[in-house]
């Protein structure tokens, strides 16, 4: 559960940013990569669990670990068109 809530928020505060950017704010994507850095630590320590119980992954898991995936391609994708080039 720790991975899809850390992922859900990285999505909420992927998308205030880039509200906030249209609205003439400078671009901070920092909280929501953060947000992701913590999804990441909670999905590397249940696959550590795991791997450790041999156990299979279910489904809450699999949402979660999806959930994931998808949000960090927001946050890839919204740095690749919003970010200004250095």
């Amino acid at each position: 559960m720790q991975v899809l809530l850390a992922a859900g928020q990285a999505k909420q505060v992927l998308l205030q940013a880039v509200a906030a950017q249209r609205q003439g704010h400078a671009l901070n994507l920092q909280p929501g990569r953060a947000q992701l850095v913590t999804a990441h630590q909670a999905q590397n320590q249940l696959t550590a669990r795991l791997a450790d119980q041999h156990l299979a992954p279910n489904v809450l898991t699999c949402h979660a670990m999806d959930t994931l995936m998808a949000v960090e391609s927001n946050y890839e994708l919204i740095q690749a068109l919003l970010s200004k080039s250095e």
